[in-house]
């Protein structure tokens, strides 16, 4: 069984993820079209603000409580809906793609598994201090100490 096929994450809107390549794939599942010059530029040009809508539903959780982890106040938001191009910065987007990729990777965790994926992020784990997965991904630290605990988990380390 191939790896896409073992933990598919559908695609949630506009455009399609790319194939073999780092990146390319939870740009897809934010439902956006890869630039030609790769997942850095894409973020660096500002992910459209639409993300917002698409990864709060995804992970189920408020449009706010998402803006509250990635650090957008919910009236920059509203600005950058109302401003063209109707798009995030490159840090906003940055924090949104983080927050994306953890999903993804919390996905491909539970093999697939979009609701155990998600109540795991949102479990107090003791691994990170009795604190959420989630709440760990409003930082890059945290989201550096998120990625090694699914690491240990995916090799059979349980803590």
């Amino acid at each position: 069984m191939t790896a896409t096929a073992r933990y598919h994450v559908p695609d949630l809107g506009v455009g399609t993820p790319a194939h073999g390549r780092a990146g390319a794939a939870t740009l897809g599942f934010l439902g956006v079209a890869e630039a030609g010059a790769g997942v850095f530029e894409t973020v660096r040009a500002g992910l459209p603000a639409a993300v917002i809508e698409r990864l709060a539903k995804s992970l189920e959780v408020t449009q706010r409580d998402l803006l509250g982890i990635a650090a957008i106040a919910p009236a920059t938001l509203t600005r950058r809906r109302r401003a063209a191009p109707m798009r995030l910065s490159a840090a906003e987007s940055d924090r949104v793609y983080r927050i994306a990729a953890a999903f993804e990777d919390a996905v491909r965790l539970f093999e697939g598994d979009q609701a155990a994926a998600r109540a795991w992020l949102k479990a107090p784990a003791k691994a990170l201090g009795g604190q959420t997965p989630l709440e760990y991904l409003s930082t890059e630290t945290g989201a550096a100490e998120v990625r090694r605990l699914i690491g240990r988990l995916e090799q059979g380390v349980y803590t």
